[in-house]
């Protein structure tokens, strides 16, 4: 005859009841963990996805750039506009042009006592280097000072060197505008002796001209990717073509560097005699003043558009 299993002892009510417990609080455990889990994932895959949305909407900004479709900000007129107060220098702001959109030239008031100058400028022209080593604290003192505007047009007439040089210019004009006459200033300066080109030629991530930016004080980190990134060069070499077609105030065609108008008048002096230009400044300056007080040429120039060129 067969044994009899054995029964399992029945634990306690007391016992049973902590058991359950135990099961309970170890079940939810275990179901908060999955939780987090799933938390996790979520927030990682929506993190990947939200990234992948930026990286996708930073390409695509930076191929519309170079495709020419879209300016920097704060040159409509393809060149950055600064003035002073006494005592710093800003810039005027503006919108990016719109693909396809012609620029416009900048309208000034000539009766107010203030005289307007307009420099075209290639960063790796020896010319142009030399007229801001002779006279570009003197200019840079009378828009300082409030005495005068200063527009900025940056030229890319020798190729990728240049165009690289007036790209990063743009990008200052565009992210930290006001940090342009500073960094057009280390421009030319290392222009003076060969380094803008060099640094353009020689490194295709624009590591020096980054250098030179930066050394003029501007450290925004967008403004660093714009000039290593090379986003304005296509931009500065349409630029470029549009002045070789003709620029404001009836004075043609620019095709060289440095070419600077004072009042709408271009000085075709020595670019390096700083008294001849210190001369010229003041005698546009003079008679702006005559002819305001003399109620006779309008004070308020209105130039035409810049056309746009082909391409």
């Amino acid at each position: 005859m067969s044994a009899r299993p054995v029964a399992p002892q029945k634990l306690p009510k007391k016992d049973r009841k902590a058991l359950a417990r135990e099961l309970a609080r170890i079940e939810r455990e275990r179901q908060a963990r999955l939780r987090r889990r799933r938390r996790r994932l979520a927030w990682a895959g929506g993190g990947t996805a939200a990234l992948a949305a930026v990286v996708v909407a930073v390409l695509a900004v930076q191929a519309s750039v170079r495709a020419g479709q879209v300016g920097p900000a704060n040159m409509r007129s393809d060149g950055v506009v600064l003035s002073g107060d006494g005592g710093s220098v800003t810039a005027a702001r503006t919108a990016a042009l719109d693909p396809g959109e012609a620029p416009t030239a900048t309208v000034v008031d000539r009766g107010a006592g203030v005289v307007d100058l307009v420099l075209y400028a290639d960063y790796t022209s020896a010319e142009a280097a030399a007229l801001w080593s002779a006279s570009g604290a003197a200019l840079t003192e009378l828009v300082t000072s409030g005495t005068a505007t200063l527009e900025l047009h940056p030229l890319a007439l020798d190729g990728e060197a240049s165009a690289r040089a007036a790209g990063a210019l743009a990008c200052v004009a565009d992210t930290a505008p006001d940090s342009a006459l500073a960094v057009h200033d280390a421009l030319l300066g290392a222009g003076e002796s060969g380094a803008a080109g060099a640094a353009a030629a020689d490194a295709p991530a624009g590591e020096d001209l980054l250098a030179l930016v930066q050394g003029a004080g501007v450290a925004d980190e967008a403004v660093a990717d714009c000039v290593t990134g090379g986003d304005f060069t296509d931009w500065a070499q349409q630029a470029t073509a549009r002045a070789a077609d003709a620029v404001p105030f009836d004075v043609g065609r620019v095709t060289t560097s440095p070419v600077l108008l004072v009042g709408g008048q271009e000085y075709t002096g020595d670019p390096a005699d700083p008294d001849g230009l210190t001369g010229f400044v003041q005698q546009v300056s003079a008679q702006l003043a005559q002819e305001a007080a003399d109620g006779g040429t309008s004070p308020t120039a209105e130039p035409t558009a810049v056309p746009t060129a082909a391409g």
